[in-house]
């Protein structure tokens, strides 16, 4: 009885095996197909492969790879980075999704997140160029942002400290501006006005606000009184 139920249960891990062996392989042709549609522009088009590969076998990294690379293409980055995690849960040394990964983040200034898959990449391809310049650039990057947040406070005590100047208020709005903060920006100009800063034709031409020049807000605040 006992060599029965083993020969059953071989039995049922061969056909499992078998099973698992051609779902890879349907998945690998729909990867194939969805490569060449890639190739060719049909980003979408290639994306519904994809997905249908993981589908088809939830356990093969590949796919995930494939779909992240192709969410990148169609500029849908949330997605491409929900696909290169799983890629990274399914095969933590996959060079590549470790990467792509890190790129990603550094885009959206997550720069701890980027640096973490770029020395999880270093790990697996200790000397290549690619992602020893990428984690060279997401550490600068952090720094940069380091400061930027330095700067900003400092700028914000002293505005803080003399509530009724608008001079500190002027100079938080510039420093916003300068480090993209817009909606901040128009924000503390308007307050700096309201203070009782009354240089509006150095305003329209201070170079910390020349990506608000055409803001319609920041255009209103500028209106004679």
């Amino acid at each position: 009885m006992r060599r029965f139920i083993g020969v059953v249960a071989l039995h049922g891990f061969l056909l499992c095996s078998t099973l698992a062996s051609a779902a890879s392989q349907e998945a690998a042709e729909k990867i194939a197909i969805g490569k060449k549609l890639l190739e060719q522009g049909n980003v979408e088009a290639a994306i519904g492969e994809f997905e249908k590969a993981a589908v088809i076998d939830p356990k093969y990294g590949a796919p995930q790879l494939q779909l992240g690379q192709a969410y990148e293409r169609a500029n849908r980055s949330d997605e491409a980075i929900d696909a290169y995690r799983k890629s990274v849960d399914m095969e933590p040394h996959n060079f590549f999704a470790r990467n792509n990964l890190g790129v990603l983040y550094s885009k959206k200034g997550m720069n701890d997140q980027a640096i973490a898959e770029f020395q999880a990449a270093l790990k697996i391809q200790p000397n290549n160029a690619m992602a020893l310049k990428n984690l060279e650039t997401a550490k600068k990057n952090k720094a940069a942002m380091q400061e930027r947040e330095v700067v900003i406070a400092r700028a914000e005590k002293d505005a803080a400290a003399k509530p009724g100047d608008p001079t500190p208020t002027y100079q938080l709005a510039r420093v916003y501006a300068t480090h993209g903060r817009k909606e901040e920006a128009i924000e503390w100009l308007g307050k700096a006005i309201q203070k009782g800063y009354k240089d509006l034709a150095y305003v329209r031409t201070d170079p910390a606000f020349a990506n608000l020049r055409e803001e319609r807000d920041f255009q209103l605040l500028l209106l004679p009184k």
